[in-house]
């Protein structure tokens, strides 16, 4: 009779288990899908960020073409690349941002039709296309913004879980090899502080996990006080759980060479428009001062971007952040060599904005 009900036991044991088990890894998959959704989401938001930058640089160029160097055909050519980029954007954004981009591509159609018929005369729509074009870029990065908060703290969580397997790791060589249940309960109490740090930033998937790891925690301290055999077994369990949850954050969390592409791209292409911005300012002596606002702009963003660059492309960033406090020297001495200046510097971001 008592065999029987030791085998009931164990069976239940068993089934429980697998169970939890069970549940454990549905959990983890939906976690997983979770935040591959959320990583793709940043790509794709990245994506739109970047393509209206250079949609915003190609309307830039044809308002400087128009109005400063007279050139209705050059005009014209970089709204229609404006336009290709508009496309480009359009595939990547999300709901709302693709409906300012349809409404910016309408615009552009009208605008080249305004420049056709009326020349230097269409300059005020090319203007108001520019300031639409912003309007739906500082959008995009909003967006762009809200999801890199998503996947900051899913990394927030994974750190805290791992310095929580970290003291769960102490706590087992205090037990095994110094045998000091002592030490291993302060171990563990430092593991419940890692453990409720990462639950405060995880996701509704995650937390649940976290909340199972938090009570087999309590139950491997409390094992401590007299069932050292049973504190062990709880204890592997534990370090084993805590790592099943670490691999559902493991190849996903890390920002990939395409990421760190598509912002050092956006910070050029930036800069690219900052020096446009300075370059049309600079057409009047009393707007100078605005011209070396936008030139100090352009080498902030050439900073962002010179970090995430490969040497070669870095020194051309160092040799045009150089070039642009020449030309500010010559914007405050109203030097008429300053807008020859500008002009040259924009090739140079031309240039870079080319590199692979």
């Amino acid at each position: 009779m008592k065999k029987m009900i030791a085998m009931t036991l164990l069976a239940f044991v068993l089934v429980i288990g697998f169970s939890g088990s069970v549940v454990l890894a549905a959990e983890q998959t939906s976690q997983a899908k979770a935040g591959e959704r959320a990583e793709k989401g940043w790509n794709q938001a990245l994506k739109t960020q970047v393509a209206l930058a250079k949609a915003r640089v190609a309307l830039l160029k044809a308002r400087s073409e128009l109005w400063i160097n007279k050139n209705k055909e050059a005009s014209l050519r970089s709204l229609e690349a404006a336009k290709i980029y508009l496309n480009e954007a359009y595939q990547s954004a999300d709901r709302s941002t693709r409906a300012r981009i349809a409404g910016l591509k309408s615009q552009v159609e009208t605008t080249k039709r305004a420049v056709r018929e009326k020349g230097q005369q269409a300059g005020s729509e090319l203007a108001d296309l520019a300031y639409r074009s912003e309007a739906a870029l500082n959008t995009a990065i909003a967006e762009t913004q809200a999801k890199a908060a998503i996947l900051k703290k899913e990394t927030s969580t994974r750190l805290a879980l791992a310095q929580a397997k970290a003291s769960q790791l102490k706590a087992k060589i205090a037990l095994e090899l110094e045998q000091s249940p002592e030490k291993a309960k302060q171990a563990l109490t430092e593991a419940e502080g890692y453990l409720a740090e990462a639950k405060t930033s995880a996701s509704q998937w995650a937390g649940q996990g976290i909340a199972k790891l938090q009570t087999e925690t309590r139950e491997a301290k409390r094992a401590l006080t007299g069932n050292i055999k049973g504190a062990k077994v709880k204890l592997d369990a534990l370090i084993a759980h805590t790592e099943e949850q670490l691999k559902a954050y493991r190849n996903r969390i890390k920002e990939s060479e395409k990421v760190n592409l598509l912002r050092k791209r956006y910070a050029q292409l930036e800069a690219q428009a900052a020096i446009l911005k300075a370059q049309l300012t600079a057409e009047k002596a009393e707007t100078y001062e605005q011209a070396q606002a936008y030139l100090d702009e352009a080498k902030a963003w050439y900073a962002r971007a010179r970090g995430e660059t490969e040497e070669e492309v870095s020194q051309g960033i160092a040799a045009i952040e150089k070039h642009i406090d020449d030309t500010k020297v010559a914007l405050k001495k109203k030097a008429k060599e300053a807008r020859q200046d500008i002009a040259d510097l924009l090739n140079q971001a031309a240039d870079i904005v080319k590199e692979k």
